[in-house]
């Protein structure tokens, strides 16, 4: 199997040369984390950020870390935003029986699943071309544990 920046590269080759870019949502985990990936991918891609993170709490923190997001997307004027609403309660209920695992553990799998799934709903239903995430980007993430969950890029 090749690693992951090897697909990254292979998939970017191509598309190279196309006359129109390729949409692709782009799950983002947060603003920081997004930055890079929109640097680089938007010479690729017509990029939009889907920002879908019911993990996060309180519902203050969650609006201060969607505020930054968007803040970022006006700065850079190079991806549309597609908002989430905060949907705290499908998180709880998809984690239920997890709530005490420590960082890093089976709450974290069952989270990365949540999520892209739900991303991949989206982007299916919205007739994207590719949809990834910067959740593999966070220093603070588990690439390994999301590369092996059981979400499928392939759509």
């Amino acid at each position: 199997m090749k690693p992951d920046y090897l697909v990254c590269e292979d998939i970017l080759k191509s598309i190279e040369g196309l006359k129109e870019k390729p949409k692709l949502l782009l799950h983002s985990c947060c603003a920081p984390c997004s930055t890079k990936a929109i640097e680089y991918l938007s010479n690729y891609f017509e990029i939009t950020i889907y920002y879908y993170n019911p993990n996060v709490y309180p519902k203050t923190e969650y609006e201060k870390r969607k505020a930054e997001q968007i803040r970022l997307i006006e700065e850079t004027k190079k991806v549309s935003f597609l908002d989430c609403d905060y949907l705290d309660d499908e998180f709880e209920n998809f984690i239920k029986g997890y709530e005490l695992e420590l960082e890093g553990g089976k709450r974290c799998e069952k989270c990365f699943i949540l999520r892209l799934t739900k991303t991949k709903e989206i982007a299916k239903s919205l007739k994207f071309d590719y949809f990834t995430t910067t959740l593999s980007i966070s220093p603070l993430k588990n690439a390994p544990l999301l590369k092996d969950s059981d979400v499928s890029f392939d759509f």
